[in-house]
């Protein structure tokens, strides 16, 4: 494979409407989600091409890909998201 342009991919992925999140796991690597937005249905094929052609099976460009996004994703977010679970959680 050549080099792996991550913004690029990802601003691919978004203009084919196909949205990239990242999650920290447990145990320090990172888990990418996709998320299929309403017209990501019409390019569906051209999802799996470039998947395939810039991640395919090469787990270093996953977790390379993973990183790159949950670092960009705002924090904000996951401040919002913790906040809540502790309001849940609440006194016990």
């Amino acid at each position: 494979m050549s080099d792996f342009d991550i913004d690029g991919f990802i601003a691919e992925m978004e203009r084919l409407d196909l949205k990239l999140t990242a999650v920290r796991l447990a145990d320090g690597k990172y888990r990418v989600n996709r998320w299929r937005m309403l017209q990501a249905i019409e390019h569906t094929q051209q999802i799996e091409d470039l998947w395939t052609s810039q991640i395919g099976d090469d787990q270093a460009r996953m977790d390379l890909l993973a990183a790159h996004v949950y670092l960009k994703a705002p924090r904000t977010t996951t401040n919002r998201i913790l906040s809540a679970l502790r309001k849940a959680s609440g006194p016990s």
